[in-house]
């Protein structure tokens, strides 16, 4: 039997469920605190640790007071998908407030950490094909970065964790696809990474070796001109060499002139404010998911 409500926070905030036709929460302060509740779920959040994040802006009193209006305004959402569910969505009292964990509800957020967590593999080891369907249904559910039309701190921090391990997840199914044989499959999934990143060595790479082994090295080598092209644009920087390397043997084979490249000696190398972001970005992705584990 299918979970009575259905929460999707991936791109616009969506309610739905087979009793009710898909519903959006018209008012912005209502889908931020649920989404709020969502990325937090589980945990009894004390009524002040909301206020200051979603009102931290406003005097006390009216915070309050924005509050207790706000989540009015969801419950009115959610009542009529509660009516046949045996326990509240939302539970609360005067001090903490929480997304009810024990409610038939299905997240997509909660449904995408899972696959997430499922989808891992331990070194040298192939995925299996649970866990490239797995994938397949981690990428579908992903349709738009978290809340898109929200931009408090908080819920950017989290939406570049979650696109964060969305990319992860597609490098994982580009990979496996290419292992097993799926050509097509892992070319479509490389332009999907870099229509979300640009400069992704490993796409760039994956598209240049499959290129190459299907015997068309023309299109291998303008994939690496399109490479070398993004790598300066979206981070002033050279190509790896890597990725050079694989340029210069193919032009070797076809009898080409081999071109001088400037290298950059780190593979995906770019300016050093790059990368220390996304060095951040990969170590808030890992405190995050290791508090998730804990929990």
């Amino acid at each position: 039997m299918l979970p009575t409500l259905r929460i999707r926070m991936f791109g616009r905030c969506s309610l739905e469920s087979d009793l009710s036709d898909i519903q959006d929460l018209n008012c912005a302060r209502a889908r931020e605190l649920l989404g709020y509740l969502t990325c937090h779920r589980g945990r009894h959040l004390a009524r002040e640790a909301v206020i200051g994040t979603l009102w931290g802006e406003m005097p006390e009193e009216q915070a309050k007071r924005a509050l207790r209006q706000t989540l009015w305004q969801v419950n009115s959402t959610l009542e009529p998908f509660q009516i046949t569910a045996s326990k509240p969505f939302i539970e609360a009292d005067g001090e903490w407030i929480r997304l009810n964990p024990h409610s038939a509800i299905w997240l997509d957020i909660a449904r995408f950490e899972d696959l997430e967590k499922m989808t891992r593999r331990a070194k040298g080891q192939p995925h299996t094909e649970t866990q490239i369907d797995q994938l397949n249904e981690a990428v579908s559910i992903y349709r738009g970065q978290l809340m898109e039309d929200c931009f408090k701190d908080w819920c950017i921090r989290q939406r570049r964790v979650f696109h964060g391990f969305y990319l992860q997840m597609l490098q994982r199914l580009m990979r496996s696809q290419r292992e097993s044989g799926d050509f097509e499959g892992a070319m479509a999934t490389a332009f999907t990474v870099l229509r979300e990143e640009p400069a992704s060595e490993k796409a760039h790479l994956t598209l240049m070796l499959l290129y190459y082994q299907e015997g068309d090295r023309t299109s291998a080598l303008r994939q690496f001109e399109q490479y070398k092209r993004a790598v300066r644009e979206e981070l002033n920087a050279a190509p790896s060499r890597t990725v050079v390397d694989l340029s210069n043997r193919i032009r070797e084979e076809m009898g080409v002139e081999i071109v001088n490249d400037p290298v950059s000696e780190a593979s995906g190398g770019g300016r050093y404010e790059e990368r220390v972001v996304r060095l951040l970005e990969e170590i808030l992705a890992l405190i995050i998911r290791n508090r998730h584990d804990i929990q």
